[in-house]
């Protein structure tokens, strides 16, 4: 998310889709069956959102992916079956 998010805001050029816009173009897309439409401003605007939201998400995924990871490797280590103690020698 973070290196998309990245790409996103370091691309110049408005997207709609795959479709790079000029001024004065309208961008249509439909979701579940409602149709939007986004001109030319409105369209750089939302994927300057779109980036800066998917940079910052990253790095909050990476630290709560993290988070768990370590929190199940304490688990597992914490419920392991101990090891047989060794016997002094005489």
């Amino acid at each position: 998310m973070l290196i998309f998010g990245g790409l996103a805001l370091a691309d110049s050029s408005v997207k709609c889709a795959e479709k790079v816009m000029r001024p004065g173009d309208i961008c249509t897309t439909t979701r579940k069956g409602v149709t939007s439409e986004r001109t030319y401003d409105e369209q750089r605007s939302y994927n300057r959102r779109v980036g800066v939201i998917m940079t910052a998400a990253g790095p909050v995924v990476l630290v709560v992916s993290g988070a768990l990871l370590a929190s199940s490797i304490r688990r597992r280590r914490s419920s392991a079956v101990p090891a047989k103690p060794a016997t002094p020698r005489a």
